[in-house]
């Protein structure tokens, strides 16, 4: 039970800011009905579908043998794709009442980095891809993001990533779980059951796609059992760290469970692998320009909450260091540690949406809720590997 609970947890609350998001735009066309009333009773009724339509769908798709639930998932992977092919395209444009610079700001900075050009002189404006923008939010990912994403932005875009990092995934767990089935169940579930996914799929946020990365960095080091394996998976895990800054607090629980069980060669292998890789790739940007380096500065959201809790970013950090060693200490397995990770990730995340929800005077995920999904991955694998899936008991 404490298992589904963990994995309900961390696939609503990210898709709890898409439901209160798409309702603010979609209902005015709808209905006359006030926002406050129909926002609870929609998200409640999904809280519902999530709990008990996911695992009677866990159920019943763990009966399909392991040779069909591969085709089964590939073939929804396809499907989308041609959706996105059709969606974004809308999304992009604007046309769907919904506006984002996630896939803008890298498709720009990686198009100026390979012009020669400092990439974060620019800023990011919504349905804009080519030149150098002066006016716009600054461009939040760290350079690992660009260096990941450069083959897609020269394809095309890089709204392209999250299916390609979804298949990467998928083959990984394949190769590194003994359950056969739990990577298309995972996915699958998630696909069906989060609607956040979806949205970033057809929208072609980073989020899902960095969140994505991490894990399968992780998966990797926390599999791998010799010196050569803990580096190389290190050195993927440093380049997606760099990425957007708050992926980083991994680090807590990944250092004080490896602590914990003095498992030194690991550490130092992954820990230096990654520490190398990420100052490699983001210590240059920084010393070009460091007045002009974005992702630094843009971290700092809770000096939006001075009012409430003041030095905030102070706060925030301790917070989720806190939060970090407690759960590194807790955690006794690969599943545990995975849990660790993903509640490390979005608890600073918690505290703005409560901060947010305390200054608006009524509970709200919409805005900081939706960063849930970068810890959404780690945590609901481990839960799910952690309720053995397929091989419970009672299937």
């Amino acid at each position: 039970m404490r298992n589904w609970i963990l994995f309900c947890f961390f696939a609503a609350i990210p898709s709890l800011a898409m439901i209160e998001r798409f309702l603010e735009v979609i209902l005015p066309y709808l209905s006359t009905a006030p926002l406050g009333e129909v926002v609870p009773i929609i998200q409640g009724l999904y809280v519902l579908v999530l709990w008990f339509g996911a695992r009677y769908y866990i159920d019943l798709i763990c009966r399909v043998s392991s040779d069909k639930i591969d085709t089964l998932f590939f073939l929804l992977l396809s499907a989308f794709f041609l959706a996105f092919l059709l969606v974004y395209p809308l999304a992009d444009s604007g046309q769907l009442g919904f506006s984002s610079d996630r896939d803008e700001a890298i498709d720009i900075a990686v198009k100026q980095a390979l012009a020669g050009n400092y990439p974060y002189l620019c800023k990011a404006v919504s349905g804009i891809h080519d030149g150098c923008p002066n006016l716009g939010n600054p461009i939040a990912p760290l350079p690992g993001a660009l260096l990941l994403a450069g083959l897609f932005v020269m394809l095309g875009g890089s709204a392209l990533q999250n299916l390609f990092w979804i298949a990467v995934f998928y083959i990984v767990l394949r190769r590194q779980l003994d359950d056969r089935k739990l990577p298309a169940v995972y996915l699958s579930t998630l696909l069906f059951f989060s609607p956040v996914l979806i949205a970033e799929i057809l929208t072609g946020g980073d989020h899902l796609a960095n969140s994505l990365a991490v894990t399968v960095a992780l998966v990797l080091a926390l599999s791998a059992v010799t010196v050569r394996g803990w580096i190389l998976s290190g050195v993927l895990l440093g380049i997606a760290l760099s990425w957007r800054a708050h992926f980083l607090l991994v680090a807590i629980p990944l250092m004080v469970h490896h602590l914990r069980f003095n498992k030194f060669r690991e550490l130092l292998s992954v820990g230096a692998a990654a520490a190398v890789s990420f100052a490699l790739v983001t210590l240059p940007f920084w010393i070009i320009d460091p007045v002009e380096f974005a992702p630094i500065h843009i971290q700092q959201r809770f000096n939006d909450f001075r009012h409430l809790l003041p030095y905030g970013d102070v706060v925030g950090i301790m917070f989720s260091a806190a939060v970090g060693i407690v759960l590194g200490f807790w955690a006794n397995n690969r599943e545990e540690l995975l849990i660790a990770c993903g509640a490390t990730i979005i608890a600073p995340i918690l505290l703005a949406v409560l901060l947010h929800s305390v200054t608006l005077g009524y509970l709200t995920f919409m805005f900081y809720g939706w960063y849930a999904l970068t810890g959404l991955m780690l945590g609901a694998l481990g839960a799910i590997m952690h309720e053995n899936t397929c091989d419970r008991p009672d299937r």
